[in-house]
């Protein structure tokens, strides 16, 4: 028996983009219903239709589409976002990217690069490399997760500190808007690497997570790629002595390009995870990274090593790139290290990207593990140290509903934490559906001009709605 289709729409669709860019059985669609945040694992909002586009033309065709029959239409990347942001949560047409994934054109000699949305930042990283360039925001998911993603949800990861967020290095987008028209931001024929001409309406549409229009292409600015790098790795007492520390490094003029915090409990879990590594104890260990040419960063390394000593309870350091990319494998393996820390358990993403400035970052983690031990439920603590990302891994047994139910608290809890100590509810996975709760507290009255905002540029909602503001439908989990 054929399985069940939604004709009308995507016989429609079909007509338009063509038969093979559509997708419209039950079983093929459930993935779309999906990202990896616990919210969409609950909620299973599965489109009527999914379209695979190949041009900017066909998206503005389907767009025009949704506008004419009032159907709602969302932007997929690769659908690792943690925020309930790519799912349709209220059905209609999701635009999945994986045919627009080319690298247009890269420009050494201007330092950018034209790509399409679905490109995935380690082939990106990868297609930069041969000319000796990267591109600086570096996500935790950079081997699956897609450039128009990191743009709509202003993406960003452990170079932040020096580098900043994907923010600063989009120069310009192609953009589809809710009525179908097509316009490019950051000037049509630019390929300057800066503008003070008109309002910034690149910046607009980055991080408003395809609720004002949806990316077709982007103009990036890259950068020259550093010949070397080194790490050092310090073991501290007290979580507020690495603070200390990390004022110390500003206080000598230094701004390394990764401070990385694990607390005690990331520690523990490493330790068991790779042994071999011989993590030091202490209640945090940082691991700080200096890149530039292999003298300067001879020298800085070993400049920053003598700084941390002054705090540290014991300190090392890597140079060759083998113990160095060995040291940030660990480090990129905490979520499975996590879960192996807590046989039995789930690692979900509910709560898991606070920002908090840098010397609330102790009281932060400290009043978290308070929280956890009260609502008796297992995290693990790190973060973004530099820019004050301070990531939790919640683990729970998804089959026991009332640890999920004390799970969902202790994530509300936190995000009302980092309001309270004048953080964010979110440093670099969005906003989406799960944070839509608490953009009145963050952002009080600027929350409604964000809406005219929205409403001038979507007047019929179609474009991602039950985002960002959706605030009484979310109250609810």
């Amino acid at each position: 028996m054929a399985a069940p289709t939604t004709a009308p729409l995507a016989d429609r669709l079909r007509a338009i983009v063509g038969a093979d860019a559509v997708i419209d059985d039950r079983a093929t669609l459930l993935p779309y219903a999906y990202d990896a945040s616990f919210w969409s694992l609950r909620q299973n909002r599965a489109p009527e239709a999914v379209v695979l586009p190949r041009t900017t033309e066909d998206v503005a065709r389907v767009v025009r589409c949704a506008a004419e029959t009032g159907t709602p239409i969302v932007a997929r990347g690769a659908g690792t976002g943690q925020t309930g942001g790519a799912v349709a949560a209220s059905g209609g047409i999701v635009i999945a990217f994986s045919r627009m994934r080319e690298v247009i054109a890269i420009d050494r000699a201007n330092l950018q690069a034209v790509v399409r949305p679905g490109l995935v930042f380690a082939d990106f990283q990868d297609a930069l490399r041969p000319h000796g360039l990267f591109f600086p925001p570096d996500p935790g998911s950079g081997r699956a997760c897609t450039l128009g993603g990191m743009a709509a949800n202003n993406a960003s990861g452990p170079h932040a500190v020096r580098w900043g967020t994907t923010s600063a290095y989009v120069l310009g987008l192609e953009v589809v808007l809710a009525d179908g028209a097509v316009i490019w931001t950051g000037g049509a024929r630019s390929r300057a690497l800066k503008s003070s001409s008109g309002i910034d309406l690149t910046k607009l549409f980055v991080g408003s997570e395809g609720t004002l229009g949806i990316i077709t292409t982007l103009r990036l600015r890259v950068q020259p790629r550093p010949p070397a790098r080194a790490v050092v790795l310090a073991a501290y007492a007290a979580l507020e002595d690495t603070v200390r520390s990390l004022d110390d490094l500003f206080a000598a003029g230094i701004l390394p390009s990764t401070a990385e915090l694990l607390d005690t409990s990331a520690v523990t879990a490493l330790q068991r995870w790779k042994p071999d590594l011989a993590l030091p104890d202490g209640e945090a260990v940082l691991f700080v990274e200096v890149e530039g040419t292999p003298d300067h960063v001879a020298s800085a390394v070993r400049g920053v090593d003598a700084i941390v000593r002054r705090r540290a309870t014991v300190t090392r350091f890597a140079e060759e790139e083998a113990a160095v990319a060995r040291l940030w494998a660990a480090r990129s393996g905490m979520a499975a290290a996590a879960a192996l820390a807590h046989p039995g358990k789930h690692r979900i993403f509910a709560g898991e990207d606070l920002a908090v400035p840098l010397t609330e970052i102790p009281r932060t983690i400290r009043r978290a593990r308070e929280i956890a031990a009260e609502l008796g439920v297992a995290v693990t603590f790190y973060g973004h140290f530099g820019d004050g990302n301070v990531h939790s891994a919640i683990l729970v047994d998804p089959a026991d509903p009332d640890e999920v139910r004390r799970a969902d608290e202790l994530a509300d809890r936190l995000h009302r934490l980092a309001i309270e100590v004048g953080g964010t509810v979110t440093g670099e996975h969005g906003t989406g559906a799960v944070r839509s709760r608490y953009m009145r507290a963050e952002h009080g009255d600027a929350l409604d001009v964000m809406k005219r905002i929205k409403d001038e540029l979507d007047p019929k909602g179609i474009l991602n709605p039950g985002k960002i503001w959706n605030e009484e439908a979310t109250s609810r989990r």
